[in-house]
């Protein structure tokens, strides 16, 4: 897999983007993709994204120079918004090529579908509220006021503001993504090590063989075991490639492939300070199916109907927290079940080294206690990335990015 710089790493001189410094510049652009640098990756360089924010400082120049019908005329400009879309159309592709059974596939597709769907509809959103902007009494100095309060915002933020769901949705997909990366990576470290182990058996059989101490059978199991183990590293290999591929499409990565850094370990003090019921006020107050839901017209047959909606989604939304909670939980437990496996098996690698080492262990059986050992160990780091994605899915449905379906 070729590792380089991104393509959109060039000299910034004077042209740093808007709201960036050189220290960040410089970060985000050496080449690792690191997990809390994902947000600003995406804000400065996923295709979809960025688009967005194109559109948006092209509406600001438009409002400077004419407020009346040059604004109008700016609503055709949205098609470039449409590239985006394609931009988007490629991700999904790009998934759509991992084999099947790659861990987190059909969830992450089904969740580029979804992105696809927000971005049409944010599309939509953003051609309404170009409209609205082309007969609003706009100051020529770029300010403008958002209805129900006081102070003036830049319009250029506000309309950020309305993007700022994507953006959330987006880093949560590609979170998951990183997640999923990891645990593929976990996978091929455990192969690599059964291929170095399969390869000094098969070693040892055919030395054996050739003193006549074993049969060509047992040479030849030996041999069938390493290579089917080449093979599957060889395909988790590919896997992995196109994967960060993918990641990279979502992060600018045009013509590179990003190094991916390492998932962050669980954060267990936030799993002990979640709490479902108390939490549930922060989420209705992201979350979008929440608030359409507690939209009215103002009559009183709408007023009702409101508060069914209203009642209805927050029905959906606790048990949605619930779940979630319960889930991290659930993890929590593999999670600590497994590290004390681990602590156990550690002690009995130990012990097999030992043994080994004085003669009490054939090869067959040391390697045999290695393989064990290291199955064990990929099973500890899985279960801790399995607490990641569980915790990171309950932090991000208080932020608004959760299905109520």
């Amino acid at each position: 897999m070729a590792l380089s710089v991104p393509a959109f790493a060039i000299p910034p001189y004077d042209n740093l983007p808007e709201g960036m410094d050189q220290e960040t510049y410089d970060r985000l652009n050496d080449g690792t993709a690191e997990w809390d640098e994902i947000g600003d990756l995406i804000r400065y360089y996923n295709p979809l994204y960025t688009s967005y924010m194109t559109e948006i400082d092209a509406s600001m120049e438009d409002l400077e120079s004419s407020i009346g019908t040059d604004f109008m005329e700016y609503k055709e400009q949205l098609s470039s918004v449409d590239k985006a879309l394609e931009s988007l159309y490629e991700g999904q592709k790009e998934l759509e090529a991992l084999p099947p059974g790659t861990p987190g596939k059909d969830e992450y597709l089904s969740y580029l579908k979804g992105q696809i769907d927000t971005a049409i509809t944010g599309r939509a959103e953003l051609i309404a509220g170009l409209d609205t902007l082309a007969s609003t009494d706009a100051q020529l100095d770029g300010r403008l006021y958002v209805s129900g309060t006081s102070t003036g915002v830049r319009s250029r933020e506000a309309m950020e503001f309305q993007l700022y769901p994507i953006l959330e949705q987006l880093q949560s997909a590609v979170e998951g993504l990183f997640i999923s990366y990891e645990q593929l990576s976990i996978s091929r470290d455990m192969l690599s090590e059964q291929v170095s182990l399969y390869e000094k058996l098969l070693a040892t059989q055919q030395g054996l063989y050739a003193q006549g101490l074993c049969t060509q059978a047992e040479v030849n199991a030996a041999s069938a075991d390493l290579s089917s183990a080449r093979g599957d590293l060889q395909q988790l290999e590919a896997s992995i490639g196109q994967l960060a591929g993918a990641i990279g499409l979502q992060l600018g990565y045009k013509q590179s492939v990003p190094v991916i850094g390492k998932v962050p370990e669980p954060d267990i003090s936030y799993l002990e300070s979640a709490d479902p019921s108390r939490d549930l006020q922060k989420a209705a107050g992201e979350n979008s199916t929440v608030k359409d839901a507690g939209r009215s017209d103002g009559t009183t047959a709408g007023t009702e109907s409101r508060d069914r909606r209203e009642n209805e989604a927050m029905g959906k939304l606790s048990a949605k927290l619930s779940e979630l909670y319960a889930d991290m939980k659930e993890k929590k437990l593999l999670y600590d079940a497994a590290q004390t496996t681990l602590q156990k098996a550690e002690r009995t690698r130990a012990s097999a080294d030992r043994m080994y080492g004085l003669g009490m262990l054939s090869i067959s059986e040391y390697q045999a206690q290695m393989l064990a050992y290291t199955s064990y160990r990929a099973s500890a780091e899985l279960a801790g990335l399995n607490l990641v994605q569980s915790i990171n899915n309950y932090k991000w449905a208080l932020n608004g990015v959760v299905s109520l379906d």
